[in-house]
């Protein structure tokens, strides 16, 4: 099956269909069945509907049903095509289209649709659909991105179309057209340009055939010259339709589709479905939707009728329902599962499904397709409708995939929610391929699919040609297992909440399946938020006792199905579910509807002491899901010994907040450490002081903690003694990623002299202490004030000899290398890594690590690292013995930063809070609230101790910690700050990188921006600084590169977005190299003027920091860490890219490795914080090893 779908139907000799035995009830062996097409060239569709009506003239061709008084009218074949003559010379006679073959049509769904869309086929032009629901604006930017220079507008809809668009345009009349009660009209700008919707380049990803598959037995067959061949898209005839996709994947886009696109989808339907002339097929999409050509063209091509229904009675379940199947007996139906849905279960089983249905097929297509037992659950007993799943995307318009439902599978008795349907088989002509995130077409696993064809390709906004065979990235998510393709959902429902994945579809597929739901929708809100609107089913308008405990209801019942990061904070009783003009759910009106619920909640909110108390235990029942008449808990009762968890503690956190009407700072670390009483008395120092200023507040809150943690039970926080916020600790020096290494020397008095270098030169210096004891302690002078050495300072040259050496590598296993001088081979070394300890967070770890030595000749090493756990561990570095552990407030992604007199570590956290713990018990010093997210980390000026830190709230702040204020905050001009700041010595400038696309430089002195500069994409990576330049990484796949002054220098592409920050490489004080990981897969070194020096491909993305390290026992060869998103470890020489060592830990990996001495440490998704050792042996060459 899996070579039929990169095959594709159009590469057999002559066109047929590929049906498989399990989907007409046998084995699940491929068969091939001929398929009675035309010809092997498709035509076009006025051509097939000619040819049907040369059989069919006096057969009804389209009917129509009436909106005001009931009623239908219909016109015969001969009548359609008659009047699709008489617009044809109209548009012939009147329409100049030397700039353009398109014609708008603005109209509503009649009778006479058929024979407009005739009429602009038959002078060669494309016909494009304005929907007349949409906003203004919104159309005028598509009439004018499709260079719409006449329009044809139904006469009572010509008023409507002035005045929503007289802004931009206004219309000269060139002729009547009274017959088809239309007029054309002529377009005539008043302004040159409209604002355009902002293109989503990201999301099309364009491949000829032969490039997806090199080597294969395919690429031969294709014609070399075909393949390069350009189309043009401006020739007469060549173009059938233009029309927008609906947003609902990402930004709308413009499609032109060619004839040749569009026909094997009629051709090839329409034998699957069987279609004779005696068959009414049902028009359920708008003509804005192009299922609609499918659906009228279908009908037309075969002498079948198209049945029109005006759209306001698609919104009447009962009187479609009578329209559809008691009066015209409609046989073949083609619509979303949401339209379906709206029946409701009553109707389907009744009338649309059951057993004496007119229906004879019924395919699903444009959304997640149904499970079975949903399936199930409509048909009436006896019910025999033929059910298809029909799979595609709009860019490839309109089908690219068929899966008839086996009937047999249909009465079986399958466990709930289990029965996964697949896409099926390929369409006539086209070609499928899944693609892993490496890029590598995949037969078996999980990954995106891509969608084209040889003929079937469209054109997506402005490309004026595109190569034959190119093919489109869907977005979509499949799995392929034992030869079929299932469908997992978008890469935007897949969304990672509380640090663990979660897929939206399968959510709804379990919901959809309790016995209790009609219908449903799961909707995301507010980052990893999870709704969940359900139709009851069978239960008339609940009042509000009965909805609460419908809710809960429902919730119990998912947890017996979904894990506990997959059920949804909220359930919400809704009467129906909206959708839009295209049929699909309507996810932003229900939003809307559950915000105006929150803030009617939060607006009616009048709360005592007394309320607080009874509110605190009726959600504490609610979140536990314990019964409602249960006696109060304890006021001593612990959350999480009382069956809560993290997840349950975020959820009890925003119910309380919702309760009050306002926000609680630092509620959710209080429910998950502290009792009933702790939570009460948190909230009303919180809501009950309000006309106290600020500091009163504070100052409140930690009498009222002190006073609590004396009296709290073990376990809880140690008394506080604020004169331990300065007492001195031995010297120390700090490794974080990026080589980023600071040493601070402690003088009397604990003053203290932070000394922060490129990596290289101070863990030369440590790396080396073997060989430089006596140097030890004499690299920074005493009394030295925050002396940071510049980077144009002396170092020695001793790495430069591995810029002559060629590294043979012999991986014998990934824990195992070879490392071979050329001049040594006689003594090659062996290095090798083992895990030295590791440390359970019990949640994924994609914060670095930040390691500080201390101690008489660095005898003491702690690893600080927080995870999406909450946790923040402090670990020793040489034995893995975790020191201690706090849970704070909400998920942590922060790299910790220390403090400039070494007593404090500064971490950022989800919940805006910036906390400042004490290095040596974890204890709580201050926290400082952001207004949204903070995942950038914090670093330490070492000229004045404030600490710069970013947040989601699009400020950069300067915290100074000892006195527990924010000296300043800046706006950095939209767009989150995700990256770490850098500080550079000189020109002091702060340079901070945003989502917003920015890249800002800021006077931390002045607090004022120094200039700034637009990137054109978000910015994940954090800069990085040399004397003479600052480099930045950028998403459209670049690597840049700027002065200080904020001028350009130049820019590196690479084949992927680059999200990791670049790390620099001191060779000597002349020659710097800058090493980068991107995407693609490649690590990348480049010199200072942008020239590539070497890349190395790895085994997946780069998302990481590399960290540049000095080994001695290597002759002081400076090599790079580098990690890939797969837990792969690679180890290179920094002079020349060649591999010295792999190693695979078990688990996705997108925290930075930092290294010391022997020791690398880095998070892993697995919930595992790793330290690795090196080791490094010496052994005679062998002629093996030659």
């Amino acid at each position: 099956m899996l070579s039929l779908w990169r095959r594709g139907v159009a590469c057999d000799p002559e066109p047929c269909s590929v049906m498989s035995e399990a989907a007409e009830g046998g084995s699940g062996r491929d068969v091939v069945v001929p398929v009675p097409v035309e010809e092997a060239s498709p035509g076009r569709l006025h051509e097939l509907v000619l040819c049907a009506a040369a059989v069919q003239g006096a057969r009804p061709a389209v009917c129509s049903e009436r909106e005001a008084h009931g009623g239908s009218l219909s016109y015969s074949y001969s009548q359609v095509l008659a009047l699709g003559n008489r617009l044809q010379q109209v548009l012939h006679s009147h329409c100049d289209l030397t700039h353009g073959y398109v014609i708008g049509l603005y109209c509503q769904p009649t009778v006479n649709l058929p024979s407009c869309i005739l009429g602009i086929l038959q002078i060669g032009a494309a016909f494009c659909p304005i929907d007349p629901e949409n906003a203004p604006h919104l159309s005028a930017n598509f009439i004018q991105r499709c260079k719409l220079m006449y329009v044809l507008i139904q006469k009572d809809m010509i008023q409507k179309f002035k005045e929503t668009l007289s802004k931009w345009l206004y219309i000269e009349v060139e002729h009547d057209v009274p017959t088809l009660n239309v007029v054309l009209v002529k377009i005539q700008w008043r302004l040159n340009n409209v604002d355009s919707e902002p293109k989503n380049k990201e999301y099309v990803i364009c491949r000829k055939i032969e490039d997806l598959r090199p080597g294969s037995s395919e690429a031969a067959e294709v014609d070399r010259k075909q393949v390069h061949k350009y189309t043009d898209i401006q020739r007469h005839g060549f173009l059938a339709y233009i029309l927008q996709t609906s947003g609902t994947t990402g930004t709308p886009k413009i499609v032109r589709v060619p004839h040749q696109c569009i026909v094997p989808n009629i051709q090839h339907l329409r034998n699957i479905f069987k279609v004779s002339s005696d068959d009414i097929i049902f028009m359920a999409s708008p003509l804005t939707f192009d299922p609609s050509v499918v659906e009228m063209f279908v009908a037309l091509s075969s002498g079948a009728t198209l049945l029109i229904v005006p759209p306001v009675i698609k919104r009447m379940p009962k009187t479609l329902a009578n329209i559809l199947f008691n009066h015209h007996k409609v046989s073949i139906m083609q619509a979303t599962p949401t339209l379906i849905k709206w029946f409701g279960s009553e109707i389907l089983a009744s009338v649309v499904l059951s057993a004496s249905t007119s229906l004879r097929v019924l395919a699903l297509g444009g959304e997640a397709f149904p499970s079975l037992s949903v399936l199930k659950s409509w048909r009436g007993k006896g019910n025999k409708t033929e059910i298809f799943n029909l799979y595609g995307i709009t860019e490839v318009s309109s089908w690219a995939t068929f899966y008839k439902i086996p009937e047999e599978s249909l009465h079986d008795a399958t466990q709930l929610h289990e029965e996964c349907v697949p896409l099926g088989l390929p369409l006539l002509g086209t070609v499928l391929d899944v693609v892993d995130n490496s890029g590598q077409v995949i037969q078996e696993g999980k990954g995106q699919v891509f969608i084209g064809g040889k003929e079937r390709v469209c054109f997506l906004d402005d490309e004026k040609a595109v190569c034959p065979g190119t093919m489109r990235a869907t977005g979509d998510w499949v799995i392929i297992k034992d030869g079929h393709m299932y469908y997992v959902g978008r890469q935007d429902n897949q969304i990672k909440r509380h640090g663990k994945r979660v897929n939206l579809e399968r959510i709804q597929q379990v919901a959809e399946s309790l016995k209790q739901v009609e219908a449903c929708v799961v909707a995301k809100y507010d980052q990893d938020k999870l709704m969940l609107f359900v139709v009851p089913k069978g239960i008339p308008k609940l009042r509000k006792g009965e909805t609460t405990n419908f809710c809960r209801n429902i919730l119990l019942e998912l947890g017996k199905y979904l894990s506990s990061h997959e059920i949804p904070d909220h359930v919400f009783q809704i009467n129906s579910v909206p959708f839009t003009t295209h049929g699909k759910v309507d996810r932003a009106t229900l939003i809307q509807t559950y915000q105006e619920q929150a803030e009617a909640k939060k607006s009616n909110c009048i709360v005592g002491p007394k309320e607080l108390r009874e509110g605190i235990q009726r959600l504490w029942k609610v979140v536990l899901n314990l019964p409602e008449d249960q006696p109060d808990v304890s006021e001593n009762c612990m959350f999480l010994y009382n069956g809560g968890d993290s997840l349950k503690a975020l959820r009890l956190a925003e119910e309380i907040e919702t309760f009050l009407g306002q926000t609680v700072f630092g509620l959710t670390e209080v429910i998950l450490n502290g009792s009933v009483l702790d939570i009460y008395n948190h909230i009303a120092n919180s809501i009950f002081f309000e006309d106290r200023n600020k500091e009163d507040i504070d100052k409140n809150y930690r009498k009222v903690k002190r006073k609590r943690i004396k009296d709290e039970s073990e376990g809880s926080l140690p008394k506080w003694n604020e004169d331990q916020s300065s007492a001195p600790i031995s010297n120390i020096t700090t490794i974080s990623r990026g080589n980023q290494v600071m040493k601070i020397k402690f003088a009397k008095h604990c003053e203290n002299s932070p000394d922060l270098r490129e990596g290289k030169e101070l863990m030369d210096a440590e790396s080396n202490g073997k060989r430089r004891k006596e140097k030890d302690s004499s690299t920074v002078p005493e009394n030295v004030n925050a002396k940071i050495l510049g980077n144009e300072e002396k170092m020695s040259d001793k790495n430069t000899y591995l810029e002559s050496i060629a590294n043979q590598v012999i991986e014998s296993s990934h824990n195992e290398g070879m490392f071979i001088p050329e001049e040594h081979a006689a003594n090659s070394r062996m290095v090798t890594f083992k895990i030295r300890w590791k440390s359970d967070t019990a949640k994924c770890v994609d914060a670095s690590p930040l390691v500080v030595i201390s101690g008489h000749n660095d005898s003491d090493g702690t690893v600080y690292i927080g995870s999406h756990s909450h946790r923040m561990q402090a670990i020793d570095l040489l034995s893995g013995k975790i020191k201690w552990e706090r849970i704070l407030g909400d998920r942590i992604e922060s790299s910790a930063c220390i403090s400039r007199c070494g007593n404090f570590i500064i971490v950022g956290c989800y919940d805006g809070s910036i906390c400042v713990l004490r290095v040596s018990d974890g204890q709580t010093y201050w926290i400082f609230w952001t207004e949204d997210s903070v995942k950038s980390s914090p670093i330490m000026d070492p000229d004045l101790g404030l600490i710069f830190v970013g947040s989601h709230d699009h400020h950069i702040y300067a915290l100074d910690i000892h006195s527990k204020v924010c000296v300043w905050k800046l706006h950095c001009g939209g767009g989150a700050v995700f990256s770490t700041p850098c500080l550079n010595k000189s020109p002091r400038r702060l340079y901070i990188a945003t989502l917003g696309q920015s890249l800002v430089a800021v006077n931390p002195d002045t607090r004022s921006i120094v200039w700034k500069h637009f990137c054109g994409k978000p910015l994940f990576s954090s800069p990085q600084c040399t004397v003479q330049n600052v480099y930045v990484g950028c998403v459209d796949g670049s690597l840049q590169c700027f002065s200080h002054s904020g001028d350009q220098l130049w820019q590196f592409s690479t084949g992927g977005p680059i999200f990791t920050s670049p790390s620099v490489c001191h060779f000597s004080p002349t020659n710097r190299k800058i090493i980068c990981g991107s995407h693609d897969c490649f690590v990348y070194c480049l010199d200072e003027v942008g020239c590539l020096v070497w890349k190395f491909e790895t085994s997946k993305q780069v998302y990481a920091v590399p960290f540049v390290f000095t080994n001695y026992n290597l002759d002081n060869q400076t090599l790079v860490a580098v990690v890939s998103t797969d837990g792969n470890l690679w180890i290179l020489a920094a002079a020349t890219g060649e591999l010295v060592i792999s190693y695979s830990l078990p688990g996705e990996i997108f925290s930075s490795p930092v290294l010391w001495k022997e020791a690398l440490v880095v998070g892993c998704r697995n919930n595992f914080v790793y330290c690795l050792e090196m080791f490094v042996s010496k052994q005679a060459n062998t002629n093996s090893l030659k």
